[in-house]
């Protein structure tokens, strides 16, 4: 879990990795995970232990991807006081690969390609998205089908700058 690294469980040794030791620790408390569907003996640990939100796919599935935003944009708001500013980091393994296939971990059950839109044109309109990353995608790995993740991965961007069917 890169999380790990950035709330500084653990910092690797070496010169690579001498620039994290200069940067403050991301706070347990400022981390939301949602869609989460293939979760290792040791990321339940960290999130469990460190007390990190996450919403898994039954979650999204019992509540609905609107509850689950609404659930986390109150759970960031109880404890900070203003507008926090949100950078949202966006797994593109996070989709089911019916929708994003070129991708390292490709696990069946996740967001479906409204989902996963939904999510970034709440936090447009919840106007706090002051960064974003998509990470994880690889046409390397379903050459086939390469094309067609890149473009949901540049739709999801557009729909996080403000991109929606109706204007606003």
């Amino acid at each position: 879990m890169v999380a790990a690294l950035l709330l500084k469980l653990f910092v690797p040794q070496g010169p690579t990795f001498d620039w994290l030791k200069k940067v403050p620790p991301l706070k347990a408390s400022n981390l939301v995970y949602i869609g989460l569907r293939d979760v290792d003996v040791g990321e339940k640990f960290l999130l469990k232990e460190h007390n990190i939100r996450a919403f898994s796919m039954f979650d999204v599935d019992q509540y609905g991807i609107g509850e689950v935003m609404k659930r986390t944009e109150e759970y960031l708001d109880s404890s900070k006081k203003g507008h926090t500013p949100v950078h949202l980091t966006f797994d593109i393994d996070a989709l089911d690969p019916f929708y994003a296939p070129a991708t390292g971990t490709a696990v069946r059950g996740g967001l479906t390609y409204r989902e996963a839109h939904f999510v970034c044109e709440y936090l447009s309109q919840w106007d706090r998205l002051v960064a974003m990353d998509v990470v994880e995608v690889n046409p390397h790995v379903c050459i086939d089908a390469a094309d067609e993740t890149a473009k949901c991965a540049t739709s999801l961007i557009g729909s996080a700058l403000g991109e929606s069917i109706l204007l606003r």
